[in-house]
């Protein structure tokens, strides 16, 4: 048996939810706040002139980009570092954000094209999330809701490089937006770094590649268990979430990982899921 997506969209949240999560965040704000997590304490000027001191030095010493990035860097060829990272918080939101960038992939054009298109999807990203906030504090505030008692949105973006060897890097942009639900948003990036070109799933497998990342996923997912197989849709169509726009990201095995997020696949207790792709 597999769930209904429809009846469980229109399952009621209950109250207590917001309390739970309100908890949670507090505790998490605490420690970002006094913990070993918080990144400028500035004396005698403001943390945004700190900051962009940062981004000037960062931009203009190779020497200290380098140093800065503490990430591996293979031969001459790509690095995947951390070109801005900064953190604010008011009576409604809490923003921590981290920003990377490439370079040395041999190919300056698609640097510049992708490392524009972070930026530009990283600050959409919390501009959404700024807005979302600050609407959802005025109609709270409106409706006679205490200031004091406002459930702040909580907004962290941070990166994962996957793979990054001499042929290829992969990393991951996450954000998460928790307030009375949680929100995960993801971007892929898959670079070969011998023809300096983004890749799909079709340059990979070739035309039949839904197909093939279809039938191996498949497989996969015959060997779960009862349990585990109750909470996928019982309408789940594979093929159809199989397509030039599925995301993926290469391992340090040269492996695909398809990703799928929540609610894709089935109910949100299945959470995000990844399967490698095997071929044989």
């Amino acid at each position: 048996m597999r769930i209904n997506k429809e009846e469980y969209n229109n399952i009621k949240i209950p109250d207590i939810l917001d309390e739970v999560v309100q908890d949670a965040i507090d505790e998490g704000l605490e420690k970002k706040r006094y913990g070993k997590t918080h990144i400028l304490r500035c004396s005698g000027m403001t943390v945004a002139a700190a900051f962009s001191l940062f981004v000037v030095v960062l931009n203009t010493s190779p020497v200290f980009a380098r140093a800065a990035a503490n990430v591996p860097v293979i031969g001459d060829m790509c690095q995947v570092f951390t070109f801005r990272d900064y953190e604010y918080e008011d009576e409604i939101k809490y923003v921590n954000v981290k920003v990377p960038q490439i370079n040395n992939t041999g190919n300056t054009e698609l640097e510049d094209r992708i490392n524009r298109e972070i930026a530009k999807s990283i600050n959409n990203e919390v501009a959404k999330s700024e807005k979302m906030a600050e609407d959802d504090y005025n109609a709270y505030i409106l409706t006679g809701g205490e200031p004091s008692e406002f459930m702040p949105y909580n907004i962290v973006i941070d990166y994962e490089i996957k793979c990054q060897d001499e042929h290829y890097v992969s990393f991951v942009i996450t954000k998460d937006e928790t307030r009375a639900t949680g929100y995960y948003q993801t971007y892929y990036y898959n670079i070969d770094l011998d023809t300096g070109k983004e890749i799909t799933l079709r340059d990979w497998y070739g035309s039949n590649y839904k197909q093939i990342v279809t039938e191996s996923i498949n497989k996969q997912i015959d060997d779960w268990d009862d349990d585990k197989k109750f909470y996928l849709w019982d309408d789940l169509d594979l093929d159809s979430l199989i397509n030039d726009d599925t995301q993926f990201y290469i391992n340090e095995n040269e492996q695909i990982v398809v990703f799928f997020n929540k609610y894709e696949l089935g109910a949100g207790a299945m959470g995000t899921q990844e399967f490698t792709i095997d071929v044989d």
